[in-house]
């Protein structure tokens, strides 16, 4: 197919008729959504490869199996199939290995989608061939691919940070580095002839990371800076709070695990059992 590629076209199918199957039987979907609980606490680490084959509804199978279509067949064209599928399943995972770092102590949070994957061939394509003029979806107006990708990585960033919609931002800022990496490492002349634009679309990201990985509590904290006087609501001071509780229980734990019950202080005890 020379439009939307062997690879993009067997993986839009596989993806439907799993959702579909999904839609029709909730324990295909339980099986197959990223849940924090099901990879951290039983090891289902194949969690990280099937949410991206279950989606929510029809609108978020189209619009991902879309842009899927219309990015897969550029990349095989210059890649081939298989390296297409290295460089899908690597983003897919990249995008939830992000998302499981940033909800690693809620453990009720779950998701699924392609959305990572999906974001992933598009930044591929986009250093690939960043003069290239794309069109926002359903959008009248064209824009070159590299300020398409610095602008869908800022609005990324915003919306991860601003904690205010359902979208994944996280499996999407995960998806399109680990895209990147990939294609560089799959295709070398990329760095060597595209490397400004390489270096603009993952520096954002990399600064993001190095902030909340160095401060995780930021995240929580309302606006974009990086001073501890701004005064916080209540959700943020209880948002807060339930973090700094988590780490420490998270701390407790693995206290146990590596010394025994036997260790913990009576503080320790007090905390584990709620009190």
């Amino acid at each position: 197919m020379a439009s939307t590629g062997t690879i993009g076209l067997l993986l839009a199918i596989i993806t439907a008729l799993i959702t579909f199957s999904a839609f029709r039987r909730p324990s295909v979907f339980e099986r197959y959504a990223f849940t924090v609980d099901g990879i951290l606490t039983h090891r289902e680490y194949s969690r990280l490869i099937s949410a991206g084959f279950v989606h929510v509804d029809w609108w978020h199978l189209f619009f991902n199996m879309y842009a899927l279509l219309s990015f897969a067949g550029t990349v095989e064209w210059v890649v081939g199939p298989w390296k297409v599928l290295i460089l899908y399943l690597a983003s897919l995972v990249g995008g939830n290995l992000l998302a499981l770092y940033i909800h690693r102590n809620d453990s009720s949070y779950r998701a699924v989608g392609a959305s990572g994957a999906v974001a992933g061939l598009i930044f591929a394509t986009i250093v690939l061939y960043p003069g290239l003029s794309i069109s926002p979806l359903f959008l009248p107006f064209r824009m070159p691919a590299w300020v398409f990708g610095l602008v869908y990585t800022l609005f990324s960033i915003y919306g991860l940070k601003s904690l205010n919609d359902n979208i994944g931002h996280d499996a999407h800022l995960g998806g399109a580095l680990a895209g990147i990496f990939t294609i560089c490492l799959l295709d070398t002349d990329v760095v060597r002839v595209n490397w400004p634009f390489v270096l603009l679309l993952t520096a954002p990201t990399l600064v993001f990371l190095f902030f909340i990985i160095k401060r995780p509590d930021w995240l929580y904290i309302r606006g974009f800076s990086l001073s501890r006087g701004e005064p916080e609501s209540k959700d943020e001071r209880y948002n807060r709070a339930k973090f700094q509780r988590q780490q420490e229980i998270d701390r407790i734990l693995d206290k146990i695990n590596e010394h025994g019950m036997g260790s913990l202080t009576a503080q320790e005890r007090r905390l584990l059992k709620g009190d």
